[in-house]
């Protein structure tokens, strides 16, 4: 098996970006090691998994994902006319996931949040026993789930200049840019290249970097 993440869990045109339907379609996908979506908290506490700040770009509705209920977001169609799919929770998805499959998680929340942690963490409880790992740009968030759940894997995303003073931090991975990779040496935990959407970049890392090295793509089926 590769180790080819499908980002935002994407193989084809066929679905789109963080739906259940397209990381379904992944997951399936024997060259595909495992998936990498994003997730934000509701107006009412739900963790939800769409990327952007607002459903404008990916779905037939608009406003702000933290000012809408769970139950507003699932009015709208986050997939396609052919293959219509409503907003899942990040519980919806991990259920799904196998246990041999890499399951990624990019939290996009602005700032330290005892309540999303705490919703986070009741979401993905029961699934602890699956392959996880969590990541974020912001590391006060990053900090304050490890500190509460240790045994969660924890990683801060890393590129030329966000966080590029945190390659040496005591976390369970690292989460890093292709343009950064150069800053990387002898590192023993595992790596995750993100911004990675060229194959001959990619097959130029796969030959220079270890087995412990998995790499984010769009649509990993023009990897193989």
């Amino acid at each position: 098996m590769s180790n080819l993440i499908a980002h935002r869990g994407v193989n084809n045109k066929n679905y789109k970006e963080n739906t259940k339907l397209a990381i379904r379609d992944s997951l399936l996908k024997d060259y595909v090691k495992g998936i990498e979506f994003d997730v934000r908290m509701t107006k009412d506490g739900k963790i939800v998994v769409i990327h952007d700040s607002t459903i404008n770009r990916t779905s037939d509705g608009f406003g702000f994902v933290k000012n809408m209920t769970y139950k507003n977001l699932r009015k709208y169609n986050f997939g396609t006319k052919e293959n219509p799919c409503k907003i899942s929770t990040l519980k919806e998805i991990i259920k799904i996931c196998p246990k041999d499959k890499i399951i990624l998680i990019e939290i996009k929340q602005d700032k330290e949040s005892t309540l999303f942690v705490e919703r986070f963490y009741k979401e993905i409880s029961k699934y602890l026993f699956k392959n996880i790992y969590i990541m974020s740009f912001n590391e006060d968030i990053i900090k304050q789930i490890k500190n509460s759940y240790p045994n969660l894997k924890c990683g801060i995303l890393i590129s030329k200049i966000i966080n590029s003073s945190h390659l040496n931090d005591n976390y369970d991975f690292l989460a890093l840019s292709s343009y950064s990779i150069d800053k990387l040496k002898d590192y023993k935990k595992p790596i995750f290249v993100w911004a990675l959407n060229n194959k001959k970049k990619y097959l130029e890392l796969k030959k220079n970097m270890s087995d412990n090295t998995f790499y984010i793509v769009d649509m990993p089926i023009k990897y193989i």
